[in-house]
């Protein structure tokens, strides 16, 4: 295979960690929100995995909308980019009834004058008790870039758990054929041509839970086959704009 079709992710100052994520208290995003009934699917968006274990918030912001690509590329510069996380098993859901008083009034009158509750419920994931329970995923990390052990998530400040297995050597392959990763996707870092995918609607914007993508770069390395995202090639540009 000539060079042009293999690149080291060392020479990115990159490592590739095999992760694992396991929710200590319940989990709630709001995934999709229809009337007053906010659920949670059990997909974990690589935006806010990446958000969480980079530590990555604002103290104050006075835009009224967000800056994904910026941000990320804040990531990247020295931090980390995470893939998507989908469960490793079934994932169990509890409903929660939410508060129907009016906070203002204390008083459950609806608009119409009746003095009746309007009650809405949040459907949230329940907390990995089980030793195989949790949540799979991969990490591009910068070489010097420890990842956490501990971090809080969705919007409650979860405490989630990560355990991390680092791929040795890894070395991107351009692969002209149809490949499964073994992880989900984020449209958005797809460099190449989809073949086939099963697309999940979440904010802030779709994935793909199963996908087969030809003409990409991916990191095989026994069970692990992971699709390198287009950002991660643009990050030696952005190093070799900071150093000159």
């Amino acid at each position: 295979m000539s060079s042009d079709q293999r690149r080291n992710l060392a020479d990115y100052r990159l490592k590739l960690y095999a992760g694992f994520m396991s929710n200590h208290d319940f989990l709630w995003f709001s995934s999709l929100e229809i009337s007053k009934v906010a659920a949670t699917i059990p997909i974990i968006h690589s935006y806010a995995l990446s958000y969480a274990i980079n530590g990555f918030s604002y103290g104050i912001c006075t835009r009224n909308f967000p800056t994904y690509d910026s941000d990320i590329s804040q990531m990247l510069a020295n931090g980390a980019y995470a893939t998507p996380a989908t469960p490793r098993n079934r994932v169990r859901s509890t409903r929660f009834t939410q508060n129907a008083l009016d906070s203002m009034t204390l008083m459950t009158a609806a608009p119409n004058g009746k003095n009746s509750p309007s009650l809405g419920f949040r459907i949230v994931l329940n907390p990995a008790v089980e030793w195989d329970a949790g949540f799979s995923f991969y990490l591009f990390a910068d070489s010097n870039f420890r990842p956490p052990a501990v971090v809080r998530l969705g919007k409650k400040g979860c405490p989630v758990r990560f355990s991390w297995e680092e791929l040795p050597s890894p070395v991107a392959v351009f692969s002209k054929t149809a490949t499964q990763p073994t992880h989900a996707l984020n449209p958005l870092d797809i460099a190449g041509q989809v073949v086939s995918c099963e697309p999940v609607s979440i904010p802030p914007h779709m994935l793909f839970k199963e996908s087969e993508i030809r003409q990409d770069w991916f990191v095989f390395a026994g069970k692990h086959k992971v699709h390198v995202p287009k950002r991660i090639f643009e990050r030696k540009m952005q190093m070799a704009g900071a150093e000159a």
